[in-house]
């Protein structure tokens, strides 16, 4: 980065050898963050080792106050103090704030992180529940089926209330709201200085957190792509996570920023982008699922018009009126450019809320994890068994417990005939291991978690499930194929542009189990429809890789702003 944004005055204590690659980042990050709000001051930074069940905590009032490390007994491992080199271009307060409260700051930050090894699942046990909540989590692993068909009902409410109108986001306007509201300290708006003088050219990079996930995939992506194209990428999260890719290759030279709430701001003002826009030459943002940034694009457009704003989305949701689409729509103002990955999405921006066609594009994710170039269908190692994988997240949106339920349906159809791999991690980890054992499964399922290499897991498999409720197209997918295996999946969202009628089940677990057991077992039985499907599929993925793909335009895209001098 040609612009330093801070120098270490004095180090108490900082030792390689005791810091891993993803605190070191995570330390960066704090500092940095610290450095654009405060510029020109000196602030110590003490750092804390949490626990698992904890997230780390950068940039919130817990790192003024010490209110989670502190005054819960913890005693830092790293204390440094370091000088933001940061110009101000504009009027920065010493003093910190919380909306219109102002914050005592003693100029120490107090920076809770975790552990290398702590992850989602770690955070979900320890979370106390009510005993409502409690309840629910104990029926819904005894009954997975049954709470399955209250949520398809749910489900179909919240897709037609996402078929509705879509209310558009306005500007604020600040004097208006002074006006009206008398009884509070006024809205104070600072518009940001000129660029400084010599700024690198930059893009800022939206995205929800810095964790395995398809849109995750793609949001590193356009890190790199943005690099390649000669500008600083800056990458901004806004979601709780314990950020394990913090310290990919794609991050070494970005400016990464991981967000955590609530952060400085003042109504009318914002610090962080304030400075950011000061000190680079904002060509363009791009956002990947990141509510923070489409919040405040509407100041950006504002006082950086020239700035080309795309966002990415992959996937229409149920609740929210259909998620992050649906603040594309109401934010589609400031926008420029829409990339979706499916048919289905252009439809619903579309044809259901009225967006420019023009401003849609679609460009697939095929080449990103694999090109669909295999030329034939695997063949299985054994003649007389069929290994059957699951590839994502466990999590909600993919159900992994409509999996469980369909290998022990498989195994009471054809005792010993399959074999089947949970590949991923997630939040419903110990709900997925609680149903395993309860239906004794744990010698027919094989879990692995995301430290082995999901090409692993192709190359022992003959056929991927996808047992999602909702889904955009699945990387999985695209990946399977590449392989050389068949996909069966729920039809959902987009998967039947790769995915023909016969390997399609219904979305309901109920119909899942039924149908998928029958396609897989006819798989077993005859390996020539199992080969004519994957061929059926790899045919459509052919016909769907001739749209330009996601990489080929954004390259596009980062090239012209790239040689844009304005």
């Amino acid at each position: 980065m040609s612009h330093a944004l801070y120098g270490v005055i004095y180090e108490d204590f900082c030792s390689d050898g005791l810091m891993s690659g993803r605190i070191r980042s995570l330390v960066d990050s704090a500092i940095k963050y610290n450095s654009l709000i405060q510029p020109g001051r000196s602030l110590v930074y003490h750092f804390y080792m949490g626990e698992k069940w904890q997230y780390p905590c950068l940039t919130d009032f817990s790192t003024l106050n010490g209110g989670l490390t502190v005054t819960e007994g913890l005693q830092p491992f790293f204390s440094v103090k370091a000088e933001s080199l940061v110009q101000p271009l504009s009027e920065y307060s010493p003093h910190y704030f919380a909306g219109l409260e102002h914050i005592k700051d003693d100029g120490h930050r107090y920076i809770l992180l975790t552990p290398d090894d702590a992850t989602d699942a770690d955070v979900e046990t320890h979370n106390s529940l009510s005993k409502k909540q409690e309840l629910y989590r104990n029926l819904e692993a005894c009954c997975p089926v049954a709470f399955d068909d209250i949520r398809e009902i749910q489900r179909q409410r919240r897709w037609s209330r996402g078929l509705g109108p879509v209310d558009h986001f306005e500007a604020p306007d600040l004097a208006k709201i002074n006006q009206e509201q008398t009884t509070h300290h006024p809205y104070l708006e600072i518009a940001p200085g000129a660029v400084r003088l010599g700024a690198e050219k930059a893009v800022i990079i939206g995205m929800h957190w810095l964790q395995a996930g398809g849109a995750e995939r793609w949001a590193v992506e356009t890190v790199r792509l943005v690099r390649e194209a000669g500008m600083l990428p800056i990458v901004i999260t806004d979601r709780p996570s314990h950020q394990p890719w913090i310290d990919r290759p794609e991050f070494k030279d970005a400016l990464v920023l991981c967000l955590t709430f609530p952060i400085q701001e003042r109504p009318g003002d914002e610090p962080l982008l304030r400075s950011l826009v000061e000190q680079f030459d904002i060509k363009g943002v791009l956002i990947h699922h990141c509510q923070w940034l489409y919040d405040r694009l509407w100041w950006i457009k504002k006082y950086r018009p020239n700035a080309t704003v795309v966002d990415s989305l992959h996937i229409v949701e149920y609740p929210y009126g259909g998620g992050y689409p649906n603040q594309a729509v109401s934010r589609d103002a400031f926008i420029d450019l829409h990339h979706v990955i499916s048919p289905q999405l252009v439809s619903w921006l579309v044809e259901s809320h009225g967006i420019d066609a023009n401003k849609v594009v679609d460009a697939p994710l095929v080449g990103l994890t694999a090109d669909g170039t295999a030329k034939a269908c695997k063949e299985p190692a054994s003649k007389s068994k069929l290994t059957v994988c699951f590839v994502g997240r466990i999590s909600r949106q993919k159900r992994p417990e409509a999996f469980v339920l369909l290998a022990k349906k498989l195994d009471k159809c054809a005792p010993g005939r399959f074999r089947f791999i949970m590949h991923g991690n997630g939040d419903l980890d110990p709900m997925v291991d609680k149903i395993i054992a309860r239906h004794g499964l744990s010698d027919l399922i094989e879990r692995r978690g995301m430290q082995i290499h999901v090409d692993k897991t192709y190359s022992d498999s003959d056929v991927l499930v996808v047992s999602a409720i909702n889904e955009g197209i699945t990387l999985t997918t695209i990946e399977s194929l590449s392989a050389g295996l068949p996909v069966v999946s729920t039809d959902v969202g987009s998967q039947n542009t790769l995915i023909p009628t016969e390997a399609l089940t219904p979305r309901s677990t109920r119909d899942f189990i039924k149908c998928a057991s029958r396609i897989l077992l006819k798989m077993l039985e005859d390996n020539d429809f199992r080969k004519s499907v994957w061929q059926s599929e790899m045919d459509r993925l052919v016909e769907f890789s001739k749209l330009k793909n996601a990489n080929t335009l954004f390259t596009e895209i980062l090239g012209k702003w790239s040689d844009d001098e304005q």
